[in-house]
């Protein structure tokens, strides 16, 4: 496995672990699907899970970011990291939906990933961008992207 795939697991991994200090938020129906960008048919996955439950966190690394010094070896540099929320509003609201807002996903977040190491490093803390979440679409799915930077390596 590659380290930016390496990377979106361990988020997952984080996500869905048990943490006293943040808990996980509490589904009335189903359970908040968490998948990175490396899991083949994407675009089915999604339109299932917001079928179904109504919501979905996707974990992408949409591109490198600053190299920390150029003309060495190996290759560090800030690698931004999003995790997308898509929700579906009338299916996850409903009887059968998780009720779990989609802002309130974004906000889980930003608490249970902000100044985390997937090294237990602090030399690796993932931290909330400068613009930590943004609106991308709000129909026909209410999207936003939770956004962070991760110091990573490539040797």
């Amino acid at each position: 496995m590659n380290v930016f795939s390496d990377l979106q697991e361990s988020i997952i991994a984080r996500l869905i672990a048990p943490d006293q200090k943040v808990p996980s938020l509490t589904p009335h129906a189903g359970q908040v699907k968490w998948v990175s960008e490396d899991i083949g048919d994407l675009a089915n996955v999604v339109l299932r899970a917001t079928g179904k439950v109504g919501i979905i966190g996707i974990v992408v690394t949409p591109g490198g970011g600053k190299l920390y010094k150029m003309g060495i070896f190996p290759i560090s540099f800030r690698c931004p990291i999003e995790i997308q929320i898509q929700e579906n509003v009338t299916v996850n609201r409903g009887d059968a939906g998780t009720q779990i807002s989609a802002l309130d996903l974004v906000q889980f977040c930003m608490l249970r990933l902000h100044l985390w190491s997937p090294t237990n490093q602090r030399i690796t803390n993932i931290e909330a961008d400068e613009t930590p979440f943004a609106l991308v679409s709000d129909t026909p799915l209410l999207v936003y992207n939770v956004r962070f930077n991760a110091k990573l390596t490539v040797a």
